[in-house]
């Protein structure tokens, strides 16, 4: 198997490069001008990326973030000079929306890995008034 010696899940592996070609060929399709359930191109383009990037890092799971991100907004860029040569839009808008898409599932795990794992002080009890101002503190009556 290609697979066994890294660290790939070759399911999930399998469903990204699915979806990845099939958003390719639904983006180099003509445009049917028809209504969608998403009527918004850039919001199409932002879902699509985003859950791209979700398929790719369950199957990458030992991979860079940054290597992804790019490898996608790569593929995104790609897209658009794809579309100039059968006649569809080229918008650099769009890779804007494709790389928000990456941006968003990308976001909140960086995130966590920057506050997660960092030494956390301890938390010291709080004080009564009289220590703050350096008095001795009885117990309460």
């Amino acid at each position: 198997m290609p697979f066994r010696n890294r660290k790939i899940n070759a399911l999930a592996f399998a469903i990204f490069v699915a979806a990845a070609a099939f958003a390719l060929w639904r983006a180099l399709l003509p445009d049917d001008g028809g209504l969608s359930m998403i009527p918004w191109d850039k919001a199409k383009h932002f879902i699509v990326f985003y859950v791209l990037t979700a398929l790719a890092i369950t199957a990458l799971p030992a991979s860079r973030f940054w290597r992804i991100g790019v490898v996608l907004l790569a593929f995104g860029g790609l897209i658009e000079v794809l579309q100039a040569f059968v006649g569809r839009d080229a918008a650099w808008g769009d890779v804007l929306a494709d790389a928000c898409g990456i941006g968003a599932l990308f976001g909140p795990i960086v995130l966590r890995d920057l506050t997660v794992g960092r030494a956390t002080l301890p938390i010291a009890p709080p004080l009564e008034v009289g220590q703050v101002l350096g008095q001795e503190v009885k117990e309460p009556l």
